[in-house]
């Protein structure tokens, strides 16, 4: 009776974000054509470039073994901080160099190969939500605010939030370890390059589908706002590569350290799916991300007091940024054609093996 209850009540909600869904496509088609467009371009100019080897990379590092002994190290220190067994460390860790996403799907993979329990996944998922060094030095520092020093700043002030973050989550969110763990070179399987990159690749796709909806999103309220503050607040809780672009030079570095915590709806999407069928608890996923918001931009807060540092004015955000890069409708065409046969050659090797054994 309780299930049907429910199931009801999320219809009843459902419902009407269908048909606002609906009237949004029609009313505003010219808008989420230049979003899904801009979408697109960011997606193969920025996103993919700077995602898609570390996150090849990371599966790899787990699938061979890599990530016991990443977590050796950090083991204590990880039980200490965040009340999670070593192995975490490695997500944590890799989620500081590689970004927002890599974090989750590393989790992710962890449970997978029996390293994490289900509640140490979600847990570590939670926690391991970072912007990465590439993001923050050189596109936030360099190109938007012209100054490395103030992106190395906001680096430091999400690491010091994540930190933060985790240590109150780690008491927090409970977690009950399995010990019928498997080794990781039990299931590896003789290809893991292949597989690698195959992971890599489906991460891909679905994290490029969550920034075009979005990017959609943000060209329908930049329509409708009745004020530049609205549209420039509504684009940082999105997706967070826009909001910067619209708030750096405009508005003080510890509001933009603030949203750079929280990371943006776009980024939650992203970490939803590269947890796959391992489904986070949104509610408590979004209230970790506003406390490390607020953890992020009073440090970012101190940090500016003790290093001051001045915005340009010439990197205020009123053109657009342009990103250097070669991308065309040719090429972009022939680079998605490309993946979708690479991925139907790996399911039909799978198949064939199949076959044979």
């Amino acid at each position: 009776m309780k299930i049907k209850k429910l199931f009801c009540i999320r219809n009843i909600i459902r419902l009407p974000t269908v048909i606002l869904g609906i009237y949004i496509c029609l009313r505003y088609a010219a808008e989420c054509t230049k979003g899904i467009e801009n979408g697109i371009l960011f997606c193969i100019e920025v996103l993919a470039p700077s995602l898609f080897l570390f996150m090849a990379l990371s599966s790899y590092i787990v699938k061979c073994g890599f990530a016991q002994i990443l977590a050796k190290p950090l083991g204590k220190l990880t039980r200490f901080l965040f009340r999670l067994p070593p192995i975490a460390a490695s997500a944590i860790l890799l989620s500081m160099i590689g970004g927002y996403p890599v974090g989750a799907r590393i989790a992710c993979m962890l449970y997978e190969s029996g390293e994490l329990s289900a509640s140490e996944a979600r847990k570590t998922a939670c926690i391991a939500v970072c912007a990465g060094p590439g993001f923050l030095l050189n596109y936030v520092g360099r190109a938007l605010i012209g100054s490395v020093e103030a992106g190395t700043v906001l680096l430091a002030s999400q690491i010091i939030g994540m930190l933060l973050t985790g240590f109150i989550a780690g008491r927090l969110i409970p977690s009950k370890p399995e010990y019928s763990r498997r080794a990781v070179t039990d299931q590896a399987s003789g290809n893991l390059l292949t597989e690698s990159v195959e992971s890599a690749s489906r991460s891909i796709f679905q994290l490029c589908g969550m920034v075009v909806i979005c990017s959609a999103l943000i060209e329908v309220i930049a329509t409708v706002s009745p004020s530049g503050i609205v549209t420039d607040i509504a684009s940082a809780m999105i997706e967070i590569t826009t909001g910067c672009d619209r708030m750096c030079g405009r508005y003080p570095l510890y509001l933009i350290a603030f949203f750079i915590g929280f990371g943006g709806i776009s980024v939650h999407l992203q970490i939803y799916a590269g947890m796959g069928k391992l489904s986070l608890n949104k509610g408590l996923f979004f209230l970790c991300r506003i406390i490390q918001g607020i953890f992020t931009a009073a440090a970012a807060y101190i940090l500016f007091m003790v290093f001051p540092i001045q915005q340009s004015v010439f990197n205020s955000t009123d053109a657009p940024l342009t990103f250097s890069g070669s991308a065309t409708l040719a090429g972009s065409a022939a680079l998605v054609l490309s993946s979708l046969c690479f991925l139907g050659s790996i399911r039909r090797l799978k198949l064939k093996r199949q076959y044979h054994n």
